[in-house]
């Protein structure tokens, strides 16, 4: 099969209108509207959500020091849209990232959001600020749309007429599908998607993140059984 069009089932959310921010900061005159004081917004214990400075975590675990929080996924809400079934049924996924050094830590707990405890750490370090996730949507992609048609005589084109676009893909926030990195080249991106390795995370710019994008990958059987040990993290920015 050609492999721009082999399809790939993703699991794609969206970020709801508002920011929240650590209530500690002040609130700076760059700061959109939509910026609200992280003591001025609900969010519900469990809540799918990126960054920022509130962190549910299952009785027990602590907050990881070298580390700062992510973003968790509530299973239960993702994993009704998994065709692969590959995604627990129930359960929390944690993150926690160091991005400068690109390592982290995944945490899986099949606990009950209301046994969660709330933690707040607030900080001025990457993940400072938290979007919730809002909608939740099972589609379909292409390493076709990765493409786009030349704009100058010079540029290499492939069979099709048409050149590698090294930006298409960012505007995503999912699961599963397509690496995506703007530094990557076609042949890079195609070596990490066709292999055994899965797209874990990834928070796009549609809402969340402003300019660059971050992923998580995992090998494929240690998701299968639940080990997010080798769990790979990548900040991709121009």
């Amino acid at each position: 099969m050609d492999r721009k069009k082999q399809v790939f089932e993703i699991i794609r959310f969206t970020a709801d209108k508002r920011q929240y921010y650590p209530a500690s900061m002040e609130h700076e005159s760059w700061m959109p509207e939509n910026y609200v004081k992280h003591t001025e917004i609900e969010i519900p214990l469990g809540h799918s959500r990126y960054g920022g400075p509130v962190v549910d975590l299952p009785n027990g675990v602590e907050y990881p020091q070298d580390l700062q929080f992510a973003g968790q996924l509530d299973l239960s809400k993702f994993s009704a849209f998994d065709k692969s079934g590959l995604l627990p049924k129930t359960g929390q996924l944690i993150f926690f990232a160091d991005l400068m050094e690109e390592k982290g830590k995944v945490i899986y707990a099949d606990v009950p959001n209301e046994k969660l405890v709330r933690i707040t750490r607030e900080h001025e370090d990457n993940f400072y600020s938290g979007v919730l996730v809002d909608q939740i949507i099972a589609e379909t992609e292409t390493l076709e749309e990765r493409f786009k048609e030349p704009e100058y005589d010079d540029e290499d084109v492939d069979e099709d007429g048409q050149v590698w676009d090294y930006f298409l893909g960012t505007e995503k926030s999912k699961i599963f599908g397509i690496y995506t990195h703007c530094q990557y080249s076609q042949e890079e991106i195609e070596e990490i998607t066709f292999s055994d390795t899965i797209l874990l995370l990834q928070i796009g710019e549609n809402g969340f993140n402003d300019d660059g994008v971050f992923s998580v990958t995992i090998p494929k059987e240690d998701l299968k059984n639940l080990n997010f040990e080798n769990c790979k993290f990548e900040w991709g920015q121009s």
